[in-house]
């Protein structure tokens, strides 16, 4: 597992991208290791997720009290979801890679994604998530907070990752705008999939 001082590297490089300095390629290993060992990142993502996982608990709760599902088996569907948007933008990324023919910068895109998820997991469940729940209960607010704190949130993220492809591919801008729009667009309708599928969605 990546060490603290290993993590602050990669996010130091993670913002050199975004701000257009491919010097910021350098923390990253690329090789397979190093590709796989990219993937540590969700463990540093655990303490977030274990907090947005409890406020979606709260929220299930709240929208289905008639529901009696155990609490263990409502996580370990969490669990898979998570596992989801690990896999699903890996997958997308793959095939993208081999349709667009930008596969020698694959294994740099998935390791970057994936220490870009730590910082963005913790925006999510440990700031929106709490502020969404106290939103949503109030009824005036109900619904519209949710959207109100979300559209920033998804807006700043793909912008970032946006300047992040911009500066690792380069390249025709139709290209990345591909890259980004399939990659989220995937994530998101598997997602919803599961979501339906186990029961856990929201709507």
């Amino acid at each position: 597992m990546p060490s603290y001082h290993e993590v602050r590297l990669y996010l130091g490089g993670l913002w050199l991208l975004i701000r257009g300095d491919a010097r910021g390629l350098r923390p990253f290993d690329i090789s397979d290791e190093g590709v796989l060992r990219s993937f540590w990142a969700v463990a540093w993502c655990a303490p977030a997720l274990i907090i947005g996982w409890i406020f979606r608990r709260m929220e299930y709760l709240r929208h289905f009290p008639q529901r009696e599902d155990y609490s263990f088996i409502f996580f370990l569907k969490m669990l898979v979801l998570e596992a989801a948007h690990w896999i699903v933008p890996t997958a997308a990324l793959v095939a993208l890679g081999f349709i667009l023919r930008f596969m020698p910068l694959v294994r740099i895109l998935i390791v970057v994604r994936n220490w870009f998820t730590v910082p963005l997991a913790y925006a999510t469940y440990v700031i929106l998530a709490p502020l969404t729940f106290l939103f949503d209960q109030h009824a005036a607010l109900a619904g519209y907070g949710s959207i109100a704190l979300a559209a920033p949130l998804l807006s700043g993220a793909l912008f970032l990752m946006w300047r992040i492809l911009r500066t690792v591919m380069g390249g025709p801008v139709m290209i990345r705008v591909a890259t980004i729009g399939l990659v989220v667009l995937a994530e998101i309708i598997v997602a919803r999939k599961l979501e339906n599928i186990m029961g856990v969605s929201l709507t």
